[in-house]
């Protein structure tokens, strides 16, 4: 999204808010020319949003260490 300066100044706490919720970024203009990128601010202790995001949508049924074989179709004849 790109704004003038003039308009950011006059909506600056509606558009930082904006940015915290959206995360995308805002280039502010002066006269047509970029002069500024406001972006959002990303902790590094944050937690990535993609990781753990399908915690419990899978089951684990049994012992995962533990082959499962059946032993009588192994059995030599």
């Amino acid at each position: 999204m790109e704004i003038n300066a003039a308009e950011f100044r006059a909506n600056c706490f509606k558009i930082l808010d904006q940015v915290k919720i959206t995360h995308k970024e805002v280039i502010i203009t002066k006269r047509g020319k970029p002069i500024a990128r406001l972006v959002h601010f990303a902790r590094q202790n944050e937690k990535d949003p993609l990781l753990g995001s399908m915690e419990g949508l899978v089951e684990t049924i049994g012992d995962l260490t533990k082959p499962v074989i059946d032993h009588e179709a192994w059995e030599l004849d």
